[in-house]
């Protein structure tokens, strides 16, 4: 489905997703949200995903259900079994997928890994070892821009962060990254090696002018 075909379908007050979407078509799904004023979540299966699945819901839902699952597919040949996996679901139905020495791991949909399972594929919960790490806090910053929301968020020195900025390895919204960008809410800073921060909303100003953020890191 077209994407303003989707935000069409959801203007009644409907809850609905997209596929999972490459990080430029986020974007344009971000701001087509934006302009309808409704309320969008993402969800990507794996942490830190790149590829992530989009949930349209009107502002007076407060939160809504992660429809994505992360799932562990053991293979002798690894590199083999995500081309089957490639070939099996189209693109809106696979997420993020890595391979491991010992198998796939991968994002897709509950609808999806059925599917799997009945074409004979024997799905498992990913390795203890291949967990990611999730964390979400408030604090404060001074400016909104990417090399101080992401250091922050990541925990780590600005001129660290900007370092990377400045090699190119570090997107915003889909594109390479300057410092000098601001990031809005809800946008997304990956980056290379790190993984991902997510500006969940702006909480306020504090009194000496600093901006009150609620930050969401994946690693």
């Amino acid at each position: 489905m077209e994407l303003e075909e989707l935000v069409k379908k959801a203007r009644g007050g409907r809850v609905l997703a997209s596929g999972f979407l490459d990080p430029g078509e986020q974007q344009r799904l971000r701001e087509l949200a934006r302009r309808e004023g409704m309320e969008l979540a993402w969800f990507g299966g794996l942490s830190a995903a790149e590829r992530r699945l989009g949930v349209l819901h009107p502002p007076e839902v407060p939160r809504v259900d992660d429809p994505t699952l992360a799932a562990w597919l053991p293979a002798e040949d690894p590199e083999q079994a995500a081309a089957r996996l490639r070939r099996l679901l189209p693109a809106g139905e696979l997420g993020d997928l890595r391979i491991e020495a010992d198998g796939v791991l991968f994002a897709t949909t509950a609808a999806a890994a059925g599917r799997l399972r009945r074409e004979g594929f024997s799905l498992a919960d990913p390795p203890e070892r291949l967990a990611g790490r999730s964390r979400t806090r408030t604090l404060v910053v001074p400016s909104l821009r990417v090399d101080v929301v992401g250091a922050k968020g990541f925990g780590i020195s600005r001129s660290y962060f900007a370092k990377g900025v400045k090699a190119g390895k570090v997107r915003l919204g889909g594109r390479i990254a300057s410092s000098k960008d601001e990031v809005r809410e809800g946008d997304v800073l990956l980056a290379e090696g790190l993984g991902r921060v997510t500006l969940v909303r702006v909480l306020g100003r504090t009194k000496k002018g600093n901006y009150k953020v609620e930050l969401t890191a994946e690693r």
